[in-house]
């Protein structure tokens, strides 16, 4: 049997969604699969009840000295796997690439058949400096395109973005995408308890402009003036203090609510207690090819989506009416496009805030099992 050794630049305790780390572990330990998570920490390591597979590759608290021995325990754990066995797999992000090179030119003067492969999960996200960021993507990513064995994608159209002018026309590839642990996001166990009115609207994940979350405070508002019944509440770690602002100096916290990062267990219950959750996004890249968790976790709750017409969804659902609704994310005025997107879902007489057929279908085609059986599978047949 194999052994899988994933490992990332990651601080793991400071992540709000770790489900994209921990469920594919939880896989790998029911399915006999001898899996390691490497990364560091910010403040104190959190094992998730995997502590035989979460390995912390720090213990300073300084950061400057922790980030240095993060990066000298990368370069000396993977020497000591390409030494040590033969038939490994070492996966890493973009950042890392470069720390495993030595391993990787030791694998092959030993002439161990370890294989090393890159996960491409998200790529730079801030749009001020996303052209440049993304030259040092490249830089780190090229490394990988010249002497790795396998690329793992979050999406199709992901894996075309990154790929597209490098001249490789045969390389071993696959796309895992986000899921959902259905167990947990349950909508036989979580029901809704707040039975009103008022049209409620959900959102969770990074609250930022980019992100398009000031835009969707701002529709929200016009939809208010006109006397729409509509409440909005976003959960998450707000990045821009600029949202904040806004809605402090136009006293909008009697409908408007933002709330700091919750657990996981306790995000299902929000969900249920909505009527529309929105995924606000503008036309950037980064969330072109991104695969939103929060989309999954939605729809296993029986939640149809308004998300924006990119191929992030669109390439998954297509034209599936039954579980997204669509804005278009080409229109000149995004404000006005998300207000005229949710005015016309709100006067939706045939409206229901619960749709058996969005649970069936994450059910059937996105759980973290299913996602995590195709990452296993393809890294075995390297």
């Amino acid at each position: 049997m194999y052994k899988f050794h994933w490992l990332e630049s990651k601080q793991l305790d400071r992540v709000t969604n770790f489900s994209t780390e921990i469920e594919p572990l939880k896989y790998a330990v029911k399915n006999n699969i001898k899996a390691y998570y490497y990364c560091t920490y910010a403040n104190e390591p959190r094992y998730f009840g995997l502590k035989s597979r979460i390995i912390y590759l720090s213990s300073f608290k300084n950061k400057f000295l922790k980030a240095i021995e993060f990066r000298i325990r990368i370069v000396l754990r993977t020497l000591s796997i390409a030494v040590a066995e033969k038939n490994s797999v070492i996966m890493v992000n973009q950042d890392l690439v470069s720390l495993v090179l030595p391993a990787f030119f030791v694998n092959k003067l030993f002439k161990r058949n370890n294989k090393f492969m890159v996960d491409i999960r998200t790529t730079p996200t801030q749009p001020e400096t996303f052209d440049r960021d993304m030259v040092i993507f490249h830089k780190k990513f090229n490394l990988a395109v010249k002497f790795f064995h396998g690329f793992s994608f979050i999406t199709p159209f992901m894996e075309k973005y990154v790929m597209e002018g490098y001249k490789k026309e045969h390389y071993n590839s696959v796309n895992w995408s986000s899921g959902v642990n259905i167990d947990v996001f349950n909508p036989n166990i979580h029901k809704r308890k707040n039975h009103t009115k008022t049209f409620k609207i959900f959102y969770h994940g990074g609250i930022s402009v980019s992100r398009g979350n000031l835009n969707l405070i701002k529709a929200v508002e016009i939809l208010r003036t006109e006397g729409l019944d509509i409440e909005l509440l976003q959960v998450g770690i707000i990045v821009d203090q600029e949202i904040i602002d806004y809605v402090e100096s136009n006293a909008l916290k009697d409908w408007c609510q933002l709330l700091p990062p919750v657990s996981i267990e306790q995000i299902p219950q929000l969900i249920a207690d909505s009527d529309l959750p929105v995924l606000p996004f503008p036309n950037f890249m980064p969330w072109r090819v991104s695969s939103p968790i929060k989309l999954m976790e939605y729809l296993a709750m029986g939640k149809k989506v308004l998300a924006p017409n990119m191929e992030a969804f669109t390439d998954v659902f297509k034209s599936n009416k039954e579980l997204l609704y669509y804005f278009n994310t080409n229109a000149n005025d995004q404000v006005l496009e998300l207000k005229n997107s949710i005015q016309a879902i709100y006067s939706d007489d045939n409206f229901v805030s619960f749709n058996e057929e969005c649970s069936n279908f994450v059910a059937k085609n996105y759980t973290w099992y299913k996602q995590a059986q195709r990452l296993f599978n393809f890294a075995q047949q390297l």
